[in-house]
């Protein structure tokens, strides 16, 4: 984003059902960023158990060696953050997880008055060789209680990561493949390995690396699709739909820019 200079992105979300019109919800998307590029405010906005529309806000804070330090975000009894601290590789080594009481009777509007540790992770990471490491989950304790491993390939391109819990031994993995160009055209999920269950996602993309689509598949068959549709001219993100196979209920979400020089793009929705 630092070299579109963009400093807001917003999304509009509307649907289309089968033989039905494109029907628009109301709810949107927000996102804002710094003038280094990173995101530092995201809202969206949605319909509680009630019908009633509410927000979610999640925002973002760095240092000056622009390392993300705390994610801030609201639920429905205030706002919760993690706080995290990094070794000198840029490992993250310990995460704090809090909750906050907003000064600010304003949701939109955070300023902390108190705040209160509830839990505390920590983590090691022990290189095993040229081509993996492994990943050690601390609790409050300062028990082990979840390992998890990096593989990577000659190119160092992860392949694989590993993960187990201590205690009840449950195990997960997840297998990356890339295409001839590098990019990652395939991440399977096997979510425990107690069970043959697996989801997927395929990537694909164009001639200019943009991607163009993702396919996510339970087992072998095939549940969403996410298409991006691209403007022709600046090849910024304008659309995104997303669109459930079984159903062909789609959703449409929208976006439009907003630059640091003042400018503003419209919304369109167009093919590639």
């Amino acid at each position: 984003m630092k070299n579109l200079s963009v400093i807001t992105i917003t999304g509009s979300r509307s649907s289309k059902k089968v033989k039905d019109i494109i029907r628009t919800k109301g709810l949107d998307y927000y996102y804002e960023f710094n003038e280094q590029g990173y995101l530092v405010k995201q809202m969206s906005t949605f319909h509680n158990q009630v019908e009633k529309k509410d927000t979610n806000i999640i925002i973002y804070y760095y240092n000056n060696k622009n390392q993300l330090t705390t994610v801030r975000k609201s639920d429905s009894y205030g706002y919760f953050s993690n706080h995290f601290r990094y070794d000198d590789s840029n490992n993250v080594i310990n995460q704090i997880y809090c909750r906050d009481e907003n000064l600010c009777d304003y949701k939109g509007n955070f300023n902390l008055a108190k705040q209160y540790t509830i839990n505390t992770d920590s983590f090691s990471y022990e290189k095993q060789g040229g081509l993996q490491y492994k990943k050690l989950y601390y609790n409050k304790y300062d028990k082990v209680y979840r390992e998890e491993f990096f593989y990577f390939n000659e190119l160092g391109y992860l392949i694989e990561t590993y993960s187990r819990y201590i205690i009840g031994n449950k195990k997960s993995k997840i297998q990356y493949e890339y295409d001839e160009k590098g990019r990652v055209s395939k991440i399977i999920n096997f979510g425990n390995l107690s069970f043959s269950e697996q989801e997927s996602e395929v990537f694909i993309y164009d001639d200019l690396d943009n991607l163009l689509e993702i396919k996510f598949y339970k087992g072998d068959k095939y549940k969403t699709s996410k298409q991006y549709l691209y403007d022709k001219k600046t090849y910024l993100l304008t659309a995104q739909l997303i669109q459930d196979i079984e159903t062909e209920f789609i959703q449409i979400i929208q976006y439009q820019y907003t630059f640091f020089s003042g400018e503003r793009t419209s919304l369109t929705l167009e093919k590639n």
